[in-house]
């Protein structure tokens, strides 16, 4: 899998999984508000904070269920330079998704990290060129696709001299039920893809982007809001600091837990090893000169490093050095 570079991250394999929290239109249109949820998720710990960039009536037609809300949510770019102006001056790795190509040229004169463009736009070959012709990381986020749109995505961002994309699964319902999850995807999409894969979570509560974070993604992407009782459409699907300083943890628990994969004693289990295993006692007094017979011993715990029952068959048959008492430790040390 190739590394992506964000920054001064790596995205991929055996490197930590990349956290972004995605405000989305959960700031309600506030500029206030917006910032505020920008700086409490970049303090809770996140790698990047998103946002949406977009002008209303340029990429949805008024009779679009979720017009209303979008222009209420809408703002202007002239009010988004002091979001990102904001984030500028507080170090906080801001990116954003355009929604149209006034929005990407805005984006652009930003010069974020990093790019992204929404599973709406999955099958919009003329918006996903023109942002990865910015030569920014993209992310792609694959909602409602086929795997065949997901390599044909990939392919035409490929097309524009951009090898750095990464791909997240996720499913366009919010909040997502869970048996519309579908994790097992992003193992297929790993397998297929010579690139990282995330997964952007719509669900609810904090479990369901630990297990994708199980099954391998490379990002874990969450809606994030400071009060999930405010409204808007994404409060509910949205998590608030506590829950995501929480998820954030777990995560990087379960990165340590899952560990590298080869089955042998982990250090932590070295002493545990030694006094719960089974050394080799003598059965009753033995004296010096004695050659060792199997009635001889008994077995307890704890063992020591040169008397393991595994030991038996090298010391059976060959003479004691020295008198050992009865129910002290027979060790090869004791015997020619």
């Amino acid at each position: 899998m190739k590394l992506i570079h964000v920054n001064n991250k790596i995205i991929g394999d055996e490197h930590p999984i990349y956290m972004i929290a995605e405000i989305g239109i959960n700031h309600n249109g506030e500029v206030s508000l917006a910032k505020e949820m920008i700086a409490a998720a970049w303090e809770v710990g996140v790698d990047a904070v998103k946002i949406q960039t977009f002008i209303t009536k340029e990429f949805l037609h008024p009779s679009h269920p979720d017009f209303q809300s979008n222009l209420h949510s809408e703002i202007p770019h002239e009010k988004e330079q002091e979001i990102w102006d904001f984030a500028k001056q507080k170090n906080i790795n801001l990116f954003s998704t355009p929604e149209e190509f006034r929005s990407l040229e805005f984006i652009k004169k930003q010069n974020p990290h990093l790019i992204k463009i929404a599973s709406m736009d999955f099958n919009y070959k003329e918006l996903i060129q023109k942002a990865a012709s910015l030569k920014k990381p993209i992310i792609l986020s694959s909602g409602m696709s086929t795997m065949e749109e997901v390599i044909r995505a990939v392919r035409w961002v490929e097309e524009m001299g951009n090898n750095d994309y990464i791909v997240l699964h996720c499913t366009s319902c919010y909040p997502t039920p869970p048996q519309a999850c579908n994790l097992l995807a992003i193992q297929t999409m790993k397998r297929a893809l010579n690139c990282p894969v995330g997964y952007s979570d719509h669900s609810e509560g904090i479990h369901i982007p630990l297990v994708a974070a199980a099954l391998g993604a490379n990002v874990i992407e969450k809606h994030f809001t400071i009060d999930k009782s405010l409204p808007g459409p994404d409060q509910r699907c949205s998590i608030e600091p506590a829950d995501l300083r929480m998820l954030i943890k777990n995560i990087r628990d379960l990165e340590k837990a899952i560990g590298d994969g080869k089955k042998a004693p982990r250090f932590e289990e070295t002493e545990p090893r030694r006094y719960k295993r089974r050394g080799i006692y003598a059965a009753h007094d033995l004296k010096a000169g004695v050659v060792l017979k199997n009635e001889d011993v008994v077995f307890f715990a704890p063992s020591s490093e040169k008397s393991k029952v595994t030991n038996l068959s090298d010391m059976v048959g060959r003479k004691l050095k020295c008198d050992i008492a009865k129910m002290n430790l027979v060790t090869m040390d004791d015997l020619y």
